[in-house]
């Protein structure tokens, strides 16, 4: 009798677990985790997720990119993307580069550059322009170069005069030479006379002289022969042995 009873209750425990299992499957072997979710998201579209919630059939997965912010739907019990949808859309990066944005503006516009800014909410390039009388900034898109705005001003001249240019400096003249070159050589000669192989000029305060060397064949001597520019002595005799 008591084995029968033991057999009865083995079987109602069996029944009960064997209830469990088809009532209440297992499923969390199955279902995919939250950063499961959010990591796939990044692999498949890239940017990075910003906030990420549950619902009882999906995850709702937003995240950025450089063209926009979206929303996906995750289905939690496999990972598969149910929706994808685009929330808000962000501007273009820049194309143009600033040197092609300026030809762009001058060509709109005559002027010098003044100043060149990138505004990235607009994208676009505030380009100042400065003419003989006005003042323009020259607003240009920086996706395909279009003239967006401009806007001028008159220039106020004559609150701001133009610096003068700076005028070259002069040399310093020198002081006049009484006795040309040759009449230089003609003084070396009297004191050595032979062929002259250089003269030299050398400025001072009083005048400056010439340096004359002479070279004698004849009696093999070398002389370097001081003769002043304006009063036109000789100051000193070098001898070369």
């Amino acid at each position: 009798m008591r084995k029968s009873w033991a057999l009865s209750a083995a079987a109602i425990v069996f029944l009960l677990i064997a209830l469990t299992f088809l009532l209440f499957p297992k499923t969390s072997a199955e279902s995919v985790t939250i950063e499961e979710a959010q990591a796939s998201i990044e692999q498949l579209y890239g940017g990075q997720v910003d906030k990420a919630t549950a619902t009882e059939e999906f995850y709702q997965i937003e995240f950025n990119r450089n063209d926009g912010r979206y929303l996906a739907a995750v289905n939690r019990a496999d990972g598969q993307v149910a929706s994808l949808e685009l929330i808000e859309s962000q501007a273009p990066s820049k194309v143009l580069t600033e040197t092609e944005a300026v030809e762009f503006a001058q060509a709109a516009e005559s002027g010098e550059v003044d100043e060149v800014r990138y505004v990235q909410e607009s994208n676009a390039y505030n380009i100042e322009l400065l003419s003989d009388t006005e003042k323009k900034m020259i607003i240009v898109s920086a996706v395909d170069g279009q003239i967006m705005d401009v806007q001028k001003e008159a220039r106020d001249i004559a609150a701001a005069p133009e610096k003068p240019a700076e005028q070259p400096e002069e040399p310093a003249s020198e002081p006049e030479r009484i006795i040309s070159q040759n009449a230089a050589i003609a003084i070396a000669k009297e004191t050595l006379n032979g062929e002259v192989d250089d003269v030299e000029f050398v400025q001072t305060d009083d005048g400056g002289y010439y340096l004359v060397e002479i070279d004698d064949d004849a009696t093999d001597r070398e002389a370097k022969i001081q003769i002043h520019a304006i009063r036109g002595e000789t100051m000193t005799v070098e001898w070369d042995d």
